[in-house]
């Protein structure tokens, strides 16, 4: 069950104080809930210094 699922049968407070998870979503185009990983991050960490590096002054 994804977050927003959780949200919409359970109820806001019980989302907010169940167990901490090292999860992090984002949403899709279409609205659906997409995880995010590790490689994703480094992707875009990657790809970040990349553009700083051609920006000439």
């Amino acid at each position: 069950m994804n977050i927003s699922e959780q949200i919409l049968t359970r109820g806001l407070d019980h989302v907010l104080q169940s167990q901490k998870k090292n999860t992090c979503v984002m949403l899709d185009d279409h609205g659906k809930e997409v995880q995010i990983t590790k490689a994703m991050v480094i992707s875009a960490c990657h790809q970040l210094l990349k553009q700083c590096r051609s920006i000439q002054k």
